[in-house]
């Protein structure tokens, strides 16, 4: 974990959390792991004029979380790169919350597009999670590119946003749970809210918690949403170590509970 400049807790609230907060996943590393489960987003090139043009691009990211895109020379963003290779992807979870949107997280990630070139498996990779890119990736005006991260901006939702240079990004990972998570929370909420009140009360700093639901899971605990006369709040809980692997989580989250079950 890194600290980061500006607020760094996840989650994308409003609010103060309370518990265990160093355990937190730097800004860094919330961005690796949005850009793991994104599959498109809005690529922004210059004209030759000098406006910035907006376009709905599917990617992937290469080892270091470089973007990569499959796209036509016919296009006009494809025209705009080839004379400013400067550009920026905007990537957001906005689909993965309930109301407004603006809750979600997002990230822009600004640098210059190149063509790809020596890089094997990527043109693979990217078939493997784009597959009907395959009825034109043959074509011969369509090539690959990589957006070259030179900055990024991450916004978690209200309050909680921060700048971030490409080496603090690329030198992050994304998180082993990023593709459990979602089932996990699911999970907990549906068949064990009692133990998400044992989390919150014993470990998250709301002892007086009525009950309380799970809004994230990652390497270094979890977090969770507890509401109140006064609005709802964010507790987080750390693990005990940091998991290094998706198969972790859920003994990590059985072994924890027994430990504090034994403690009451």
């Amino acid at each position: 974990m890194t600290d980061t400049p500006e607020l760094e807790h996840g989650a994308g609230q409003d609010v103060s959390p309370t518990g265990e907060t160093h355990s937190f996943p730097s800004d860094a590393e919330l961005s690796r792991s949005l850009m793991a489960t994104s599959a498109t987003g809005v690529l922004s090139t210059l004209t030759t004029e000098g406006y910035p043009y907006g376009s709905l691009v599917s990617h992937i990211v290469d080892n270091a979380g470089n973007p990569v895109i499959l796209i036509s020379d016919l296009a006009e963003h494809t025209k705009n790169g080839r004379s400013d290779s400067r550009a920026s992807l905007l990537v957001d979870a906005s689909h993965t919350t309930d109301g407004d949107p603006l809750v979600g997280a997002r990230l822009t990630l600004i640098g210059r597009l190149s063509l790809l070139e020596g890089e094997e498996g990527l043109e693979d990779s990217y078939l493997t999670k784009h597959p009907y890119s395959a009825d034109y990736a043959n074509f011969k005006d369509f090539n690959f590119w990589k957006l070259n991260v030179e900055r990024c901006r991450f916004v978690g939702g209200f309050g909680h946003m921060s700048w971030m240079t490409a080496n603090d990004y690329c030198n992050a990972e994304e998180d082993p749970f990023t593709q459990n998570a979602s089932g996990a929370i699911e999970h907990m909420n549906d068949d064990h809210a009692d133990a998400n009140l044992i989390f919150v009360q014993e470990r998250g700093g709301i002892p007086e918690a009525k009950e309380a639901e799970m809004v994230g899971v990652d390497r270094y605990g979890m977090t969770f949403r507890v509401p109140s006369a006064s609005g709802d709040k964010l507790s987080r809980v750390a693990f005990p170590e940091v998991a290094e692997e998706a198969a972790q989580l859920e003994p990590f989250v059985i072994g924890l509970l027994r430990s504090l079950r034994n403690d009451i």
